[in-house]
């Protein structure tokens, strides 16, 4: 069944600029687009969180935070309390950040009891949405990585998601192409969250990760690292959780030795053969083997797994009359003997 739009109602219109649809439309809720279209509908006149709520029947904090869509696109500006028309410059919030150069102060590095490197952002200045929209307007680039944040999640940021993004950016002096490329690195891998984020750029700046060029290192070697990870996990059957931090340590040295991938799979199936669970000290103990012996391939490997196990021979036995060790050891010699009563 097809539709119509009732043509009585072009009796009165007001224009949606194309650039709402063909940019936005993917990206903001379906409130924020109410919003809009509320706003288009009175050009020129001013509105609140409280005088769109009246009018949308929602409460006046999710009118702010739909609001928040267009304030990051630039689209929306603040305009003074006794004008309808002139924009007036941003509020000064009460607690203006200011950009920094570099890493902040509050990264702090500890040791786990298991001896494990965490690095930690402590005591993150809490940045109000207000904030947040100041900083925007006040700073291209904040309101870029605001904008293109949001393309990359494939939807509208949350206050807290804002407020995590302008922080790495304004207190803990991370480039906007740096926090980009974290953040598209955690949605490629199945991270989208915010937490996990900004975990990560802490960790990053406690290694002194803060240019481009440093991250598109770290982003290389950490894809390289899961990579191999993925390799190890299936030849060992592992497909229901993750590798635990010394199971990371095993395979980040197999790979450090430069050991041809297929055999560290024929280890890993060889451990799972021998001790019937995975085990990644016996799988090791198999790899630091082969490399002992030169051993670079599989053919090689297996043609050492089908050598028998060399002869161990015992001990020679002491002479009872001379008590010298004798040239011939009791194997030895009760296979003369049998020899000589089969004669």
């Amino acid at each position: 069944m097809a539709y119509c739009i009732d043509s009585g109602i072009w009796s009165s219109v007001f224009a949606v600029p194309t650039a709402i649809v063909d940019q936005h439309i993917k990206l903001c809720s379906p409130l924020s687009l109410k919003v809009l279209l509320v706003m288009l509908r009175y050009p020129g006149e001013p509105f609140d969180p409280q005088k769109l709520s009246k009018l949308l029947n929602l409460s006046p904090a999710d009118i702010s935070d739909a609001m928040g869509y267009w304030i990051g696109t630039g689209l929306l500006q603040e305009v003074a309390s006794d004008s309808s028309a002139t924009p007036a410059a941003p509020a000064t919030p009460s607690a203006q950040p200011t950009l920094s150069t570099g890493p902040s102060p509050s990264i702090q590095v500890r040791q786990s009891p298991e001896g494990q490197r965490i690095t930690t952002v402590a005591a993150r200045p809490k940045i109000s949405r207000e904030d947040v929209a100041a900083m925007a307007a006040q700073d291209p680039t904040m309101a870029q990585l605001l904008r293109v944040a949001q393309e990359v999640l494939g939807n509208p940021l949350s206050p807290v998601e804002s407020e995590i993004l302008a922080s790495l950016r304004a207190y803990y002096g991370l480039p906007t192409d740096t926090i980009l490329m974290l953040l598209q690195y955690c949605v490629s891998i199945g991270h989208r969250s915010m937490n996990y984020l900004e975990k990560t750029a802490a960790s990053w700046l406690g290694k002194g990760i803060v240019t481009h060029e440093q991250a598109e290192q770290e982003i290389l070697r950490l894809t390289r690292d899961n990579e191999n990870e993925k390799k190890v996990m299936h030849a060992f059957g592992i497909f229901n959780r993750t590798l635990a931090p010394r199971e990371r340590e095993y395979v980040h040295k197999w790979f450090q030795l430069g050991l041809d991938e297929r055999l560290i799979a024929l280890a890993c199936e060889r451990a799972v053969e021998n001790t019937g669970k995975v085990s990644f000290a016996y799988a090791d103990r198999i790899l630091t083997s082969w490399k002992d012996k030169g051993i670079s391939n599989p053919q090689q490997a297996a043609q050492d797994m089908a050598a028998p196990p060399p002869i161990q021979r015992s001990p020679k036995n002491k002479s009872a009359q001379t008590g010298k060790y004798s040239s011939i050891d009791a194997a030895e010699l009760e296979q003369l003997l049998h020899n000589q009563f089969q004669d």
